[in-house]
């Protein structure tokens, strides 16, 4: 970011909190760990920026992209079937490390001193015997449930579309779709009866009479409740808020890209991105709802830290349809408009309750402005055959699509295709000064997906984006 795009308040906002974090995190051992280890290994970068004494990176699998050598680190090439089968395998993994990796963490920390960062979607347990930092009550998890979020919109008077909540049996399951379907089907949500679920994965789109009877079959093995309402066209989002002890920052709308496959009941998460802009009512809308629910958090739970509510901006205007009591994903695309920030340490550092100057008001004052002018965003897809080697590409248009990029071109996206722990990875990050703002990032994404898949050769299907109607 240039310094003419600057808040004025940024040199100051950045420095105090460097400080902040320099007092917390400096001068003690941390354990970076991870269910990506190129992920922990960024982490314990910035661990060892902020003063850490010394960090050990420790990630459940490979992931794609490089990694910086000059950090103590270990993997553990957890593989698993799917995206949400492979965070749960990571999860166990680092909850039980291999008697010799222990003994290695022992013998880097051998008076426990360290503590551990984990992942956002950590369920806070130690990791080779060491505490987590910033993990969350088992209240604040629950929150995460699909099934009983609606309460919650309702005791906050935020509207909402209508929805049943039925046990995962056929007759309840085919009697609440009827009743809620507008003409574009429905959307089923699975409880946690399995665990947190994300990514679309614990989502079905029901249109037909076989539709149902597929869907019932799935909920019947993996859900107790299921929620049901109407399908929202329209494009997904969501919104972010940092709850402190006396005021709730309230961020600005992302979109989430999430895609369609057609002829099917699935969606496809895909990353997330701020090029998109919704119509300024709603934003102000969204705002406004964000700080509501940001204090009724605090009050009833005591809430603390980065929350999330995603939904759909319909016809209608926005209808919520999942809350996030944690560090979401798309915060992290919008924070990186400001990377020295650290602000995911921000946010365990609030969740621990750490006493400091925040001054939240300019905290929210300089990150809206640098989400603002500094857009960012991209798109992925999980690869279900193995990707063992990594490989990139820089991408410009041309008169029938895409191409890959010739040494003397500007990118105008960049590309890498490389391990996951369920397989592989297919990512693509737009390039700012050629990404369009205000239409939603969606249909480029579906370009540039399909692009990469026949380029490489990988199969990640066919997808839609959804389409704007607000």
């Amino acid at each position: 970011m240039s310094p003419s795009s600057r808040h004025p308040l940024t040199d100051a906002v950045v420095a105090r909190l460097h400080d902040n974090l320099r007092s917390i995190y400096g001068g003690r051992p941390w354990l970076s760990a991870t269910d990506i280890l190129q992920g922990a290994v960024w982490q314990a970068r910035e661990l060892t920026d902020l003063g850490a004494e010394r960090v050990f990176a420790l990630g459940a699998a490979m992931g794609t992209g490089d990694i910086d050598d000059t950090v103590p680190h270990a993997v553990l090439n957890v593989r698993g079937d799917g995206m949400m089968n492979a965070i749960r395998m990571s999860e166990a993994a680092l909850g039980h490390l291999p008697a010799a990796l222990q003994a290695r963490i022992d013998a880097w920390d051998p008076t426990h001193q360290a503590r551990v960062v984990r992942t956002i979607f950590s369920n806070g347990q130690p990791v080779a015997g060491r505490p987590c930092w910033g993990g969350r009550p088992e209240a604040w998890q629950a929150l995460e449930d699909k099934t009983v979020v609606d309460a919650l919109w309702d005791r906050c008077g935020i509207p909402r579309a209508d929805s049943r909540v039925v046990p995962a049996r056929p007759h309840a399951l085919h009697d609440a779709h009827h009743a809620v379907d507008k003409g574009a089907g429905t959307v089923w949500a699975a409880d946690n009866r399995d665990g947190w679920h994300g990514g679309a994965t614990g989502l079905r789109w029901v249109r037909t009479a076989h539709h149902i009877t597929e869907a019932a079959e799935w909920m019947a093995d993996h859900a107790h409740t299921v929620r049901i309402m109407p399908f929202l066209e329209g494009i997904p989002c969501s919104i972010h808020g940092i709850v402190f002890d006396d005021y709730v920052v309230a961020l600005r709308p992302c979109e989430m890209v999430v895609l369609r496959r057609p002829g099917t009941m699935h969606f496809k998460y895909a990353r997330a991105a701020t090029f998109w802009d919704p119509p300024t009512p709603d934003r102000h809308a969204m705002r406004a709802m964000v700080r509501t629910v940001g204090a009724h958090l605090r009050e009833t739970v005591g809430y603390r830290g980065v929350f999330t509510i995603d939904g759909i901006m319909s016809a209608d205007g926005f209808r919520p349809t999942e809350l996030n009591p944690r560090f979401g994903a798309a915060i992290g695309v919008l924070s990186g408009a400001l990377p020295n920030l650290h602000l995911y340490l921000v946010h365990l550092a609030i969740v621990e309750r750490v006493d400091v100057d925040w001054r939240p008001p300019d905290l929210e004052a300089v990150l809206l402005h640098a989400a603002d002018t500094h857009r960012r965003g991209g798109a992925m897809q999980i690869i279900d055959t193995p990707v063992d080697t990594l490989r990139k590409a820089d991408l410009v248009p041309d008169t029938t699509g895409w191409r890959v990029a010739k040494d003397d071109e500007t990118p105008h996206a960049r590309a890498m295709l490389g391990p996951a722990p369920s397989g592989g990875m297919l990512r693509v990050t737009f390039e700012p000064d050629h990404t369009p703002v205000g239409p939603p990032s969606a249909p480029l994404a579906v370009e540039l997906l399909a692009f990469l898949a026949q380029h490489w050769q990988v199969d990640i299907g066919p997808l839609e984006a959804a389409r704007p109607v607000r």
